[in-house]
């Protein structure tokens, strides 16, 4: 006979601008999840802060090269091209090397897959209202996580309330 826990886990339904339902799911009442939360948000503030991206200028013989259209880009020399193709080949795995730490960061704080739910219609990197998506969704999560655990403490309170009242008579 299997022994059944419950994790506490419970859905959070997020709606997408373009009409998609999803869930993640999580256990608001983990007394690690606010530590984990703020170790994931302070760990990926500095990643996105110290992100360093190429400059992508190329110069000819010291003069800045503008690439404007695919003319300008057709002009290029095999020299130009190589030096445009290795700084951007260095800034895709910076990219892609903070993608996976915000994704590990948020399913570990998390203690759950919410990443591929969260990032499946837009990157964490997307500006969106002047913040990047990732930072969006960390302020928008918080305040639903604040209710949950608000709720839940008052069931516990009534509970305790409930028991402990056999006892004081």
């Amino acid at each position: 006979m299997a022994i059944k826990l419950s994790t506490g886990k419970i859905a959070f339904p997020i709606e997408f601008d373009n009409g998609d339902k999803q869930n993640i799911y999580f256990n608001p009442n983990d007394p690690d999840l606010a530590t984990r939360l703020m170790a994931a948000k302070d760990k990926i503030s500095k990643r996105l802060e110290s992100m360093q991206f190429e400059d992508f200028k190329l110069s000819n013989s010291g003069e800045p090269v503008e690439i404007e259209n695919l003319d300008d880009f057709i002009n290029l020399t095999d020299e130009q091209v190589k030096a445009l193709t290795e700084k951007a080949e260095k800034t895709a795995k910076i990219v892609t090397e903070t993608k996976n730490i915000i994704y590990e960061e948020l399913n570990t704080a998390f203690d759950s897959d919410v990443s591929s739910v969260v990032f499946k219609h837009c990157s964490p990197f997307a500006v969106v209202n002047g913040e990047y998506f990732i930072m969006q969704f960390l302020s928008a999560i918080t305040p639903e996580i604040q209710k949950a655990v608000n709720k839940s403490n008052a069931e516990v309170e009534k509970n305790m309330a409930k028991h402990i009242a056999k006892y004081s008579k």
